[in-house]
């Protein structure tokens, strides 16, 4: 019995704690207008992934002039794995390991998410050329 106690507890409480951010350093543009980037060229809906950070960077076109850039951590500690972003809506950003989903709109997290924190974001200026994403200070 003890050790069915001991059991339960450790299951309980060694899940995921919804105070920890993983992120990196960041510091790079992107032409997003360029074919390179053809998911960024869908207007509103728009996205397209990037190396650095922790894990990853994920950057969204909210509108012609407007860009969010999100770390692809999840915010609960210990839980490993890469975010994406949901294919079927473009709108949303998913952890399949971290049972949560975020708004890509601005990283906040949806109803039913473990997770309460919003995602990190990186600060993104863009020239009407150039997207600059980088740590923000």
């Amino acid at each position: 019995m003890k050790r069915l106690i001991s059991l339960a507890f450790l299951f309980v409480f060694a899940g995921c704690n919804d105070d920890f951010t993983d992120y990196g350093y960041v510091s790079f543009y992107v032409e997003p207008d360029s074919t390179m980037y053809s998911n960024l060229n869908l207007g509103a809906r728009g996205w397209e992934y990037f190396e650095g950070g922790y894990r990853g960077v994920v950057v969204f076109r909210n509108s012609a002039e407007e860009f969010r850039a999100y770390e692809r951590s999840c915010t609960l500690e210990d839980c490993h794995g890469r975010l994406e972003v949901d294919e079927a809506s473009n709108v949303t950003i998913h952890g399949p390991k971290c049972g949560s989903n975020f708004l890509g709109y601005d990283g906040s997290p949806l109803s039913g998410s473990k997770a309460k924190r919003m995602l990190y974001s990186y600060c993104t200026f863009y020239d009407g050329e150039r997207l600059w994403v980088n740590n923000c200070k």
